[in-house]
């Protein structure tokens, strides 16, 4: 769901070290036990290992040489920098990867460099893990820059970076906020606003949803988190074992609410993916969810309908490799999240089927503008989806299907208010109803 204007040096997103997930605990929690040095300094507004008076140093962990160089480069060392400099920084795997080699690297730093300017290390926007950072760098005109890195556990070399505009540093306030253990790792909640239903936003970063977060929250509490894996570095959250499932991201979240004592009940609202999950987790979890909205969210037979509609382009004996490749895990190159979506969607088919919704407000959100150039395929594609969203507006009684004649896919950034008034609406139907 991330849509901000950027300027990309590099997204080739390889697996760190994983984590076992045993039960949760309820304790907002620092995020790693050797941070205890690093705090917030708001002349700043960044995260330091150093006092906040003093110029930001960094972190002594394996990021620390990585980081260093990195900040050499952005100050203007990128300005000569070349291929054969690049190369011992960076993961084979990335140098691999198309439109990640030395030679398009060095040129992606120059390009940066020559649109910004050189640039000062100001801290970091969390406080980084042993593998994963997002430095903040200034340019000039005051333009802020966050810069997600991720090196590898084993050779310590780059296998993830970007360059963005920076997002605002999300400092946890209130009980609701912070850093969550939920067995051996932490996922980082924000939660903004009082009263109830609770709104819980599902799939995207903390980040994606800040703006629409900040006006719900005049109405009731409104909570956003960084699913683990999901965006590489620029989660919050810890690392978790990939593939990743529905059924990963249901009981992640199940026990981050928990953990962190969040009241009930729950208004979910899920974007894309997340609306598969939101379904899921209404079936799995009844009594705490209390409305459901689902903004262009994904259907239980999405993947299954379409190959299906698709099936008379390919020839029948590529059938089979065809529907393989439509539901291969995508590679940490390409997503590092690696979410394993078709074997989500029957984990969802069979979760609604043992356990059907319950009656509640159900507001569905589609998009109406076509995703994808011109082409008989997307055609097809864009009638399937359509379909299935009428299909989910039917699966309880009064639901609503509403068409964001404006949008495509990420109607949150595209049409703020509309999604901002199906929400207050199921929220009202909620509180009618209790």
């Amino acid at each position: 769901m991330r849509t901000m204007s950027s300027v990309v040096i590099a997204s080739c997103l390889i697996a760190g070290g994983l984590l076992a997930i045993p039960s949760a605990t309820a304790t907002a929690t620092a995020p790693t036990a050797t941070d205890a040095d690093v705090r917030y300094c708001p002349r700043r507004d960044a995260y330091e290992v150093t006092s906040c008076g003093s110029r930001p140093a960094l972190p002594a962990t394996p990021l620390r040489q990585q980081l260093a160089w990195l900040r050499h480069q952005l100050a203007g060392g990128a300005a000569t920098v070349t291929a054969r400099e690049i190369r011992p920084h960076f993961s084979a795997a990335m140098l691999a990867s198309p439109g990640t080699n030395a030679p398009e690297l060095a040129t992606a730093f120059r390009q940066t460099l020559k649109r910004f300017g050189p640039m000062r290390f100001e801290g970091f926007s969390y406080p980084p893990r042993t593998h994963q950072a997002m430095g903040l760098f200034r340019a000039g005109g005051g333009v802020r820059l966050e810069v997600p890195v991720g090196v590898t556990s084993r050779t310590g070399q780059i296998n993830s970076l970007t360059v963005t505009k920076a997002n605002p540093v999300l400092v946890p306030r209130g009980r609701y906020s912070g850093w969550f253990d939920v067995g051996g790792r932490r996922i980082f909640l924000r939660c903004t606003g009082h009263g109830g239903p609770t709104v819980v936003f599902e799939n995207g970063l903390t980040t994606d949803w800040y703006a629409l977060q900040s006006r719900l929250a005049r109405h009731t509490r409104a909570c956003s988190y960084d699913p683990a894996r999901q965006n590489g570095p620029a989660s919050r959250s810890d690392s978790a074992p990939a593939p990743r499932t529905g059924n990963d991201r249901v009981r992640d979240l199940h026990r981050l609410l928990a953990a962190a004592q969040v009241p009930g009940p729950y208004v979910l609202a899920g974007h894309s993916n997340g609306g598969l999950f939101s379904l899921m987790y209404a079936s799995r979890h009844p009594r705490t969810v209390a409305g459901l909205v689902l903004v262009d969210g994904v259907h239980p037979q999405y993947h299954r309908r379409t190959f299906q509609a698709l099936k008379h382009l390919i020839p029948e004996s590529e059938w089979a490799a065809a529907h393989a490749q439509f539901c291969a895990v995508p590679s940490p190159q390409l997503d590092w999240e690696q979410m394993d979506i078709c074997r989500s969607e029957h984990q969802a088919r069979a979760q609604l089927a043992a356990s059907p919704l319950r009656t509640m407000p159900l507001a569905v959100i589609s998009h109406g503008r076509a995703e994808g150039p011109p082409s008989p395929e997307t055609d097809i594609i864009e009638e399937v989806w359509a379909q299935l969203q009428h299909d989910l507006a039917a699966l309880l009684p009064g639901a609503t299907l509403t068409v964001a004649r404006r949008s495509g896919h990420d109607i949150a950034h595209t049409q703020p208010g509309l999604v901002l008034r199906h929400i207050l609406e199921v929220v009202a139907d909620v509180r009618e109803d209790r």
